[in-house]
């Protein structure tokens, strides 16, 4: 297959039919200039010049390529201008957790698109496993999780801190707190799948406790669980604080304190280690952390 400087080199001969004067605007030797004509002709299977004393000039397979090529070349010149020009346009892919996916980051991607309106964004939801997966995949360009996102094959940053609260919606047991973690144990609980965030989270915090919980129940969506703890006061679950802020504002839900422990964990935003990132990926990060107040 031809390539583009081939084709230009060749229409420029065609008008100047001299290789010096061809080989001079593209600062190449005349050498350079004749291997790339005699190239693209054994491609195209013939001669596409005759030779008039010093003068190169069209015949007519080369008259015919001439004006097609000549449309072609502009037309990819205009790309190559475009894709510079327009640094912020074409798709993002994003993967997050599910709290994040679901709480946190909606707002933003909207504003975001709001500014800049020749970007697309795809934002796939998933367990931490599987966004980290994603990432270092190169399946997304950036990805958050919930929790530690230190690792060899990628780079990452905090976001914000993000409380995980013991709920049910029982309020005698919300009024009776506060537990030990241990009390709460033998309770039927409810928890998010493994490779959730939110468990990890929780589950290493009570150790060794974790070995006793009573898990009964395991759901991958929040509001699943949320549902599920609204038709059922015995039981009990652990969830983001930002996920329940309303439930717990109305009083559909009820946070039950625990003695000696705070649940905690990190909104990571994470992308692969040692990658060159696009100026919209560059960007869209530089966004993000404007917004929500960091420089």
């Amino acid at each position: 297959m031809y390539t583009l400087k081939q084709l230009e080199l060749f229409l420029d001969l065609g008008k100047s039919e001299r290789i010096i004067d061809t080989a001079k605007r593209f600062e190449l030797s005349q050498s350079a200039v004749s291997m790339a004509i005699k190239e693209l002709e054994r491609l195209l299977d013939g001669p596409l010049f005759e030779r008039i004393g010093k003068r190169l000039v069209l015949n007519g397979r080369g008259a015919m390529l001439m004006r097609s090529a000549a449309e072609h070349v502009d037309a990819l010149h205009s790309l190559y201008e475009q894709m510079r020009s327009d640094s912020l346009r074409g798709e993002l892919r994003l993967a997050a957790s599910v709290t994040i996916a679901e709480y946190f980051i909606p707002p933003l991607i909207s504003h975001y698109m709001e500014e800049n309106a020749l970007v697309s964004i795809s934002l796939k939801s998933a367990n931490t496993a599987d966004v980290i997966q994603k990432v270092t995949s190169g399946e997304v360009d950036i990805g958050f999780i919930e929790g530690d996102g230190r690792l060899e094959e990628i780079e990452s940053r905090t976001l914000m801190r993000d409380e995980l609260v013991v709920i049910s919606s029982d309020a005698a047991l919300a009024e009776a707190a506060p537990w030990f973690i241990d009390q709460l144990a033998a309770r039927p609980w409810i928890l998010r799948e493994k490779g959730s965030g939110t468990r990890s989270v929780f589950l290493k915090s009570i150790a060794p406790v974790d070995q006793e919980l009573n898990v009964v129940m395991e759901l991958e969506h929040i509001e699943s669980i949320k549902n599920f703890l609204m038709c059922k006061t015995d039981y009990v679950t652990v969830l983001p604080r930002i996920s329940v802020k309303r439930e717990l504002e109305e009083g559909r839900l009820f946070e039950i304190s625990v003695r000696a422990h705070r649940f905690e964990r990190d909104f990571t935003m994470i992308s692969r280690a040692q990658q060159n990132p696009l100026p919209l990926q560059q960007h869209f990060q530089t966004y993000l952390l404007s917004s929500i107040g960091i420089q």
